[in-house]
Order: structure tokens, then C-alpha cells, then sequence
């Protein structure tokens, strides 16, 4: 449940904190009083995109928190303890928009990228607006609504697990599979290359040979290379 909403600076809202309580909560007031502000907050807050012009005028920066009670949310209690993120039987969630439009999210004080936020919303929260029927096209939504139904915990959290350690099972193996295929390629690189040595028969002492002919060779060169400057200097004396 939603249990506190506090805006800084967004929008024209300097600060702004709403309490609220079990039941229903209505905000009443006339067009373009700003009832919709509270509702683009919390979005943001759920990983929403921002923008710079959300900031207001003037101010550095916009900072947005919900707070939620988990009490009646075991699903999302459930993913903040798997992602280490938990804190008792509450969360807060944080955006901070910089004037530049770029923004952080926070989940319980730890920085994380917007698609936690996302994620950890859609367990949290659902904003009903004249699209929201769509969210029922969702294939992890209906996925939601099918656990909630079959109300078997248990057997979910169980599956969860079998599922993440068939997961890590795939990827051990793929990784198995590629150093398979290094070795087997770098086996056939060695083989290549000592059918080369033994066509090539190199015999004892060969190797010392050629290197002693290439530097005696080498040291020809250098004497061509300078023998018309030899001359040149000859030919002035």
C-alpha cells in the first residue's frame, strides 16, 4: 500500500507531502489545479521517463519519494530480498531529476538503474488511466494474475528456485561447450603446426646456421648500402 508520496521542486510544486491510509483516498479539486501532478510523481518514482522541464524553475533539481507498506505485498517483499534491496516490511522509492534531465533512481536508499524501478512497481502499484486496459495484453502481467489466483506461495517460490538453477545450469553449460570448442580448435591449430616442423625436418644445429647466415649476409648489405659513400669521399680526396 501507498502510504506517503513527497514532491521537491517538480513541476510548480516547491514541496509537497501527502499522507495516506487504508481505504480510499479521493483528490478532488478544478481543472489545471494540479491534481495530475501527484500521479506524474509517482510514475516518475515507479521508473517512468523524465525530463528536464519537469524540473521547476529555477531549482536545481526535482526529488520525488513513495514510500510503501509490504504488509500486504509478499511479491514485492519477495524481490527486494532476492535482489538484496529489502529493509523491513517497507520501501522507498527515490527519483532525483537534475535540471539537465538526466535523473537517479533509488530503491530503499541503494542506487539502481530505472528498469528495478520498473520492475519493482509493477509489484508495488498500478496506475489505472484511459490505456490502462492494456496491461492485461502483458504477458508478465497475466503470468501475475495467474500466480495470484492459484494462491499456491509455496509452490511458486519452489518453482522460482528449480527455474533459476536450470537457468544457471544452461549457462554452465554453453560456457563448458565454448572452452570445448577453444581447446578442440586450439589442439587442431598445434597438430597443423608440428605437420609443418616434420615436413620441414629441421635438423641439429640448423637453426644456429641459418641465424649466423642471416646476420653475415645482413652485415653485406650494410657494407653495399654505404660503399658509394665510400666512394664519393675517395673520389674528393
Amino acid at each position: 500500500m501507498l502510504a506517503q508520496l513527497t514532491i521537491s521542486n517538480f513541476a510548480i510544486v516547491r514541496e509537497l507531502e501527502i499522507d495516506f491510509h487504508s481505504g480510499m483516498t479521493v483528490i478532488t479539486g478544478e481543472t489545471g489545479a494540479g491534481k495530475s501532478i501527484a500521479i506524474d510523481a509517482l510514475g516518475l518514482c515507479l521508473g517512468g521517463r523524465a525530463e528536464a522541464d519537469m524540473v521547476r524553475t529555477g531549482a536545481a533539481r526535482a526529488d520525488l519519494c513513495a514510500r510503501f507498506s509490504l504488509k500486504d505485498t509478499p511479491a514485492a517483499l519477495r524481490w527486494l530480498e532476492e535482489n538484496q534491496l529489502e529493509d523491513g516490511h517497507e520501501c522507498l522509492l527515490r527519483r532525483v531529476i537534475s535540471s539537465d534531465g538526466r535523473s537517479r533512481g533509488f530503491i530503499n536508499g541503494t542506487a539502481v538503474p530505472l528498469s528495478q524501478l520498473r520492475e519493482l512497481g509493477q509489484l508495488l502499484i498500478q496506475i489505472h488511466g484511459q490505456h490502462a486496459h492494456q496491461l492485461l495484453t502483458k504477458p508478465e502481467h497475466q503470468k501475475f494474475l495467474l500466480d495470484g489466483y492459484a494462491n499456491e506461495t509455496s509452490l511458486l517460490q519452489e518453482m522460482t528456485a528449480r527455474y533459476q538453477l536450470w537457468h544457471q545450469s544452461c549457462r554452465d553449460l554453453a560456457h563448458h561447450q565454448q572452452l570445448s570448442q577453444e581447446r578442440a580448435a586450439r589442439a587442431e591449430l598445434l597438430q597443423y603446426q608440428l605437420k609443418e616442423l616434420n615436413e620441414f625436418n629441421p635438423q641439429p644445429g640448423e637453426f644456429e646456421q641459418i641465424d649466423e647466415e642471416y646476420k653475415r649476409l645482413a652485415n653485406k648489405r650494410s657494407i653495399a648500402d654505404h660503399q658509394p659513400e665510400c666512394i664519393g669521399i675517395n673520389g674528393r680526396r
